[in-house]
């Protein structure tokens, strides 16, 4: 089930991106969801309406378009509506994060999350995101998460990809070595 609404997601989110980019209405709609999520955001009982089957699909879509037209553009209202009359609501979260990538993509943000011990400053991950685009030759989206765990150092990932510089990473690796360097010799000894 959960790759029929991953699909779904996607493919909704791709359609808006692709009615926004024709209407050159890309930036347009962007803030015009964040409008959306940040409403949800503040007003809880806003958004368990909206998702809620007790309130009739015809109810829903004529109060959003009361409530946003005029306000955001009518593409986006229009989506909302589409949204609502399917019963899709419960995914509109994450359809609204999937136009968001889609409009990083576009912009040429290259999302990156890296994972450190401890807390750093807002300095020293400006610092980060700019050292990390200077090597990716893009523009960063830095997410950061901390874990304690790591001791020390950063994991760095992006595409598929993982660069583990932590401490524990490294002595993890030193250890392979010694026991890989030690079972060559009692091969050889035997």
């Amino acid at each position: 089930m959960k790759a029929l609404e991953s699909y779904l997601e996607k493919t909704y989110a791709a359609v808006l991106f692709e009615l926004a980019d024709e209407s050159g209405a890309l930036h347009v709609v962007k803030d015009d969801l964040d409008c959306w999520t940040g409403i949800c955001d503040m007003v809880k009982d806003f958004e368990r309406f909206i998702i809620s089957p007790h309130f009739p699909s015809e109810y829903k879509q004529q109060f959003v378009r009361k409530m946003l037209s005029g306000k955001i553009a009518d593409l986006t209202v229009d989506f909302l509506v589409v949204v609502i009359r399917h019963n899709r609501t419960k995914f509109l979260s994450n359809i609204i994060a999937e136009y968001n990538r889609l409009w990083d993509v576009r912009e040429g943000y290259c999302p990156v999350e890296v994972t450190v011990a401890r807390q750093i400053s807002d300095d020293e991950a400006k610092k980060l995101a700019a050292d990390i685009a200077s090597v990716m030759d893009c523009k960063v989206l830095l997410t950061l998460t901390i874990n304690p765990e790591i001791l020390g150092g950063v994991i760095i990932r992006y595409d598929d990809k993982v660069i583990d510089n932590t401490v524990k990473g490294r002595l993890h690796k030193a250890v392979e070595t010694i026991i890989k360097r030690g079972k060559g010799r009692e091969i050889n000894e035997v």
